[in-house]
């Protein structure tokens, strides 16, 4: 009976994970401009969350939140946008804190 019950909390646990095509084949949830340059909010997103940035070959760089099963939960899109750049924000799942508003340029009290 109890591993009826794991296998069950398993399985919920699995399908809520994304493959990175899923999420990013979402529309964004958000959209943020910023006058940090593409690089710069890249690396900083991928610092904060201890992983990599991806280079694409349409010229934007992608940063994968992924949770404890190895589902991505969040994606950010950077794109170069005159000296600065766009982030487009998809959240397939999950929260995350604010210190990410601090990679992308955005105070709290006002978006960018």
């Amino acid at each position: 009976m109890k591993n009826i019950w794991v296998c069950a909390l398993l399985a919920i646990a699995l399908a809520g994970c994304a493959s990175t095509q899923t999420v990013l084949s979402k529309a964004p949830t958000e959209v943020y401009h910023s006058d940090k340059s593409q690089n710069e909010v890249a690396f900083c997103l991928a610092n904060k969350n201890n992983t990599g940035a991806l280079e694409r070959d349409d010229g934007s760089k992608v940063v994968l939140i992924k949770n404890g099963y190895g589902g991505v939960s969040l994606a950010f899109t950077i794109w170069p946008e005159g000296e600065g750049s766009r982030i487009e924000y998809r959240r397939q799942f999950g929260t995350i804190g604010s210190i990410w508003k601090q990679c992308v340029g955005i105070d709290d009290d006002k978006e960018a």
